[in-house]
């Protein structure tokens, strides 16, 4: 790893100004080359022309940062070009930056080299690319947490505690004769308070993939509801098409919706009735589909009343995340209410009730991104992994004290792996960074 990187860390196009990153041993040999100069004083910001050292032709007057190891980000010497904000000066720079012995990063390639000089752990990295792609202010927030380490300070502690009664453990076994042996209420006190610890984690735990893509938003219903209607309402413009023509809707469509500093995808689904259309028949297969992986169901009925086929499907629908929708409030009041369910009576034609409509959507955002931790789907599996072995040590009363350390390690391994603490294979941090920008 001791060879030089550069890249491009801006979007490509043209702009104001655009960022070289260098990163390696050659950086500041590199910098002494293009910007005809024998030193550059750390951490300060140095106005600079850049020349070509084979043409002495100066390309851009720039601003440039030398950050000497280990106080970088990456941990290595590196060197910060600010150039104009011209593609080709920009694309020209990185040339002759490799021209002088450096290569092209790959993707997430500085934050790679920044995990593996210490920087941070694994979680932090992984967080950093969800911090890029993050859609949404609430998002950016709860994902701070993750990158000031407050998760990770976390499990280092479960991780030690771990450790130290392994430690104790195996001090009795090694030297029985000479150390005092651990009642096994002991041992198991500190399992049950570690479990207990990691279950509580388990509990509060929300998924980070939802934080970054955000919020889904399923609206069901039968035909000529106003399903569109209230999809186009809670947009703001017309998105869908909306016709008094039954099965107007034969597929789903989405779109994206900013509200509240959330990111909510609001699909509108195919009207569920019985039909003998290919097409729209699968329509309303997916729409019934879509109610089991989307987060909120908007279940639309007529202010008119509700048939049998509505209410045996609403009885499917779990109450937690589902507002049942009364459409067309203006037309007729609705006399009727769904035990179980939150109602709200709205007219997609008039705009009545959709300020209490989003409120609610609101509230139930609030709610599930409401956690004290944020974990990637391998995270959770991983620490579910550590408490089962644990729950497993813990069962072991009757069996010698050595077969129980193995689970205790077991444990202690997977929350290392977590944090990337143990060596991992090439190809597992390969995964971890090869969604990143080239750049970062």
């Amino acid at each position: 790893m001791n060879d030089t990187i550069v890249a491009i860390a801006t979007p490509y196009g043209y702009s104001a100004i655009s960022v070289i990153r260098v990163s390696g041993d050659s950086a500041l040999p590199i910098a002494r080359k293009i910007f005809s100069i024998e030193e550059l004083e750390p951490r300060k910001a140095h106005y600079l022309l850049l020349r070509d050292p084979q043409s002495g032709k100066v390309l851009d007057d720039v601003i440039a940062i030398y950050y000497k190891a280990p106080r970088s980000y990456t941990g290595e010497d590196m060197l910060e070009i600010f150039a104009h904000g011209n593609p080709l000066i920009a694309q020209k720079i990185v040339d002759i930056i490799i021209s002088l012995g450096a290569r092209q990063a790959e993707r997430g390639e500085f934050t790679k080299r920044a995990f593996l000089h210490g920087k941070m752990d694994l979680i932090q990295a992984a967080t950093i690319n969800n911090i890029i792609n993050a859609r949404s202010e609430q998002a950016i927030y709860a994902l701070r947490s993750r990158v000031e380490g407050q998760l990770s300070q976390k499990l280092v502690r479960l991780r030690e505690q771990l450790l130290d009664l392994l430690k104790e453990i195996e001090a009795r076994i090694d030297f029985e004769d000479d150390v005092p042996d651990i009642p096994r209420e002991e041992i198991n006190r500190r399992l049950d308070e570690t479990i207990s610890l990691i279950e509580e984690m388990i509990k509060s735990a929300r998924p980070m993939e939802k934080v970054v893509e955000g919020i889904s938003i399923v609206i069901l219903g039968k035909v000529n509801v106003g399903k569109s209607s209230v999809f186009n309402r809670l947009l703001g413009f017309d998105r869908a098409i909306v016709s008094h023509v039954e099965g107007t809707t034969r597929d789903y469509i989405s779109e994206n919706l900013h509200m509240g500093g959330f990111m909510f995808r609001v699909i509108d689904t195919a009207g569920i009735r019985e039909t003998e259309d290919y097409i729209e028949k699968m329509g309303i297969e997916r729409s019934l589909e879509l109610k089991e992986s989307s987060d909120i169901i908007l279940f639309v009925v007529s202010a008119e009343g509700m048939d049998e086929k509505e209410s045996q499907l609403i009885s499917k629908l779990p109450p937690s995340r589902t507002i049942v929708v009364i459409n067309k409030s203006d037309v007729q009041e609705a006399d009727f209410t769904i035990e179980g369910f939150r109602v709200i009576k709205v007219s997609a034609k008039t705009g009545e009730g959709f300020d209490e409509l989003k409120e609610e959507i609101l509230r139930i955002a609030r709610e599930m991104f409401a956690g004290d931790f944020y974990f990637s789907t391998g995270e959770l599996n991983l620490l579910r992994e550590a408490l089962q072995q644990l729950k497993t040590a813990r069962q072991m009363e009757e069996y010698p004290i050595d077969m129980v350390t193995y689970h205790i390690r077991a444990a202690a391994l997977s929350i290392a792996n977590m944090l990337g603490i143990e060596d991992l294979p090439e190809e597992v941090l390969d995964r971890v960074f090869r969604d990143f920008c080239i750049g970062k």
